[in-house]
């Protein structure tokens, strides 16, 4: 009798049973149509699996550009001609896909084969393309001067194109396989692999260009990547993009609807974290001075492995001011993804259009905090005031001095001896755990050291 294979549970060489959900095959259709499409999400949640279902079930016409896709060559092959290349190369990905006991990721594609291919005419197209792209002169020429019967080679700023960067043959390979006229659908998994900063910004927002694709691609009428780079992704239409998630063997697809969910995939390629581009994680707007150095000495205690920046408005009329200088820097705050990463701090008394005006340049509402009281010093954990003014004290605030039990010290004083007794799991009060606490918590997906 056959053992039974517990679920979710599979012998060593045994393919996994993938499915897509049916909310995620009703997207693929539309996914297939689409004059461009981006596909997001974690390593293993079945964004390749994705692509290559979409190609065999589109047929000869898609063609699939899988990771594995670098090679070198030293001289060019020669053209023969084959009738059959477009079924033969659907065969050959078609049995790689559904044969394979493993992953493999090989591309039925080789840029040597493809630009001995192409027309004459074709690869003058493609070494312009390069030319416009990376600054670099490409040319055919004999391996022997003065001997039509001796190999071709690419020349490429004067040497072999075997001596340049894997970066650009990649492009040069990426660039090939899109102009090849054979296929009108194509499927890049990772467009970005070996490649710069610099060059992916250069590639994208030429493939993204309606202008440059009909001029150079106009046998196109769906593309679709699979990233891990927010360079990728299609900023025009944000509803070209789709998150990607898998539970068990089942994948499932979500369609970026929002600029709050494009916010959120934006920030997940970046790691979410905003460290790596050297900004801080939350950015937190104080009136005063005061309030600027109480709440960062918190943040420091509490969330040691954060980066934030506490910025000191002067004042509740300028925090617009500084908001508005953040829009010029970060971009349109609505479309980015810092808009859930700024939280203005505001006393009870403000001025009466703030909230209104920091709301309209973008800011969520949900990140406005407004104390019930007018002082930070309303915030300061009763054990210090305790310790600082005597037992069961409640403080006074007469307009640059804190009075309790007799007791009083002008703002900044209280501020420094209050900031210097602080230390990680004091407690809070109500008011502060929950407007303050749970809002850092929420934004960082952290809790609070010793809470």
């Amino acid at each position: 009798m056959e053992e039974e294979i517990p679920e979710h549970k599979y012998l060593f060489d045994q393919k996994p049973n993938t499915v897509i959900s049916d909310n995620g095959k009703k997207l693929i259709e539309r996914i297939k149509t689409s004059e461009c499409s981006v596909l997001v999400g974690r390593n293993n949640c079945g964004k390749s699996y994705l692509l290559k279902t979409i190609t065999q079930d589109l047929g000869v016409n898609a063609s699939y550009l899988g990771p594995a896709r670098y090679n070198n060559f030293h001289v060019l092959g020669f053209y023969t001609p084959n009738k059959n290349k477009k079924q033969e190369k659907y065969n050959q990905f078609n049995q790689q896909f559904q044969q394979q006991n493993q992953n493999i990721d090989n591309s039925p594609i080789s840029l040597q084969q493809s630009i001995a291919e192409f027309t004459d005419d074709k690869r003058k197209v493609l070494f312009e393309i390069i030319k416009l792209l990376l600054g670099t002169e490409i040319e055919i020429l004999q391996t022997v001067e003065g001997n039509t019967m001796s190999q071709k080679y690419l020349s490429t700023n004067q040497h072999n194109i075997s001596f340049t960067s894997s970066g650009f043959r990649l492009i040069a390979t990426i660039l090939t396989c899109l102009l090849d006229d054979d296929h009108d659908i194509f499927l890049i998994d990772e467009p970005e692999l070996g490649i710069s900063p610099e060059a992916q910004g250069i590639l994208a927002d030429f493939l993204f260009n309606k202008t440059e694709r009909n001029k150079y691609f106009p046998h196109i009428k769906t593309l679709i990547f699979a990233t891990h780079s927010t360079i990728f992704l299609d900023h025009n239409k944000i509803q070209n993009n789709y998150t990607i998630s898998k539970d068990g063997d089942v994948i499932d697809i979500s369609q970026v609807s929002t600029f709050s969910d494009f916010n959120r995939i934006h920030f997940f390629l970046l790691g979410n974290r905003f460290e790596t581009l050297y900004l801080p994680s939350v950015i937190l707007l104080c009136e005063g001075i005061s309030d600027q150095q109480f709440i960062a000495r918190i943040l420091e205690l509490e969330y040691p492995d954060v980066q934030f920046s506490v910025i000191n408005s002067n004042s509740d009329s300028r925090m617009k001011d500084i908001v508005n200088v953040a829009g010029s820097i970060l971009g349109d705050i609505q479309r980015s993804p810092y808009r859930e990463r700024i939280i203005p701090i505001l006393d009870k008394v403000h001025g009466g259009d703030v909230v209104n005006k920091i709301e309209t340049l973008g800011i969520s509402k949900d990140n406005i905090i407004v104390w019930e009281n007018n002082g930070i010093e309303y915030c300061y954990p009763q054990s210090i005031l305790n310790e600082i003014f005597g037992e069961g004290c409640k403080i006074l605030i007469q307009g640059d001095n804190i009075t309790a039990n007799g007791i009083s010290y002008k703002k900044a004083i209280l501020a420094e001896m209050v900031t210097n007794k602080l230390k990680s799991g004091l407690q809070y009060s109500k008011e502060f755990n929950s407007k303050f606490f749970e809002l850092i918590n929420k934004i960082t997906g952290l809790k609070r050291r010793n809470n």
